[in-house]
């Protein structure tokens, strides 16, 4: 996996640790840090729906 891929990966790394994700959240957040038309606000959008997704999966084993 390589975080070096956003034009700010210092502010990209941020968002990856103020959220707890597990790797493959954090996957998707890079994955649509790579596509030109992201935004931060976007990626914090996004990484706020797949904490939420994950909670609700781990609250229902």
């Amino acid at each position: 996996m390589n975080t070096c891929i956003s034009i700010n990966s210092i502010a990209l790394g941020k968002l990856l640790k103020r959220y707890k994700l597990t790797s493959k959240g954090k996957q998707g957040i890079i994955k649509a840090a790579q596509k030109k038309y992201s935004t931060w606000s976007g990626l914090n959008r996004l990484a706020r729906k797949i904490v939420f997704k994950e909670s609700n999966i781990i609250k229902n084993k």
